[in-house]
């Protein structure tokens, strides 16, 4: 049992510290974007809606312009999409723009608020875990902790979510560095819970 508590510590650690510090180094520095995302025209738009903090007020712009696309759309007699776009580009370019970023930002917002359901479920798992493990049953125990840990570890972990939804990312970063750091706080706890127990013994 020794050898596997201390293998997971070592597993665990690892990962979750260089996690940490990828977190620390993208928080501090930033990610950059290819150089391609500096052209064209859609991109341009694509940065100024990115600079709007309010995400009520993006909703509410990407209301208007759907609005107007479908009023286009009624138009008789009617024209193919495809005309639609290269008679309003400005349009088209803003209501695309207004569509991706709001789509990134509710995917990072929900990616925030699973990050915390399922690290408390890990938590929650560890602590049960724990308890049997200081009650005796050793391996039932760490049954719960290593699943418990693995969840900790891969809600820290770097999320896949990049480019748009600045603002929310950046909470989405601060958050999986607070993670991280609980993490690790947890599993060193763990071993050393798990030193006094031996020591008792």
């Amino acid at each position: 049992m020794k050898g596997f508590q201390t293998t997971l510590l070592i597993i665990a650690c690892a990962v979750l510290t260089t996690q940490l510090v990828r977190h620390v180094h993208v928080y501090a520095v930033g990610y950059e974007e290819s150089i391609l995302a500096t052209a064209g025209a859609y991109y341009e738009v694509q940065e100024q809606v990115r600079l709007e903090e309010s995400t009520d007020e993006l909703m509410s712009e990407y209301e208007e312009l759907e609005a107007q696309i479908d009023e286009l759309k009624k138009a008789d007699p009617p024209k193919e999409l495809f005309v639609l776009r290269q008679e309003n580009p400005e349009l088209f370019a803003r209501h695309a723009a207004l569509a991706s970023e709001l789509r990134e930002r509710e995917a990072v917002t929900r990616e925030i608020r699973d990050t915390w359901i399922f690290s408390g479920a890990g938590l929650i798992l560890i602590g049960i875990g724990a308890v049997l493990y200081s009650r005796g049953y050793s391996w039932v125990g760490m049954s719960l902790v290593v699943p418990g840990v693995l969840e900790l570890m891969w809600w820290s972990a770097p999320s896949f979510t990049l480019g748009g939804a600045v603002r929310e990312f950046d909470t989405l970063l601060m958050n999986k560095i607070i993670l991280s750091v609980l993490a690790l706080a947890v599993v060193y706890a763990l071993w050393f819970f798990a030193q006094r127990m031996r020591a008792a013994d």
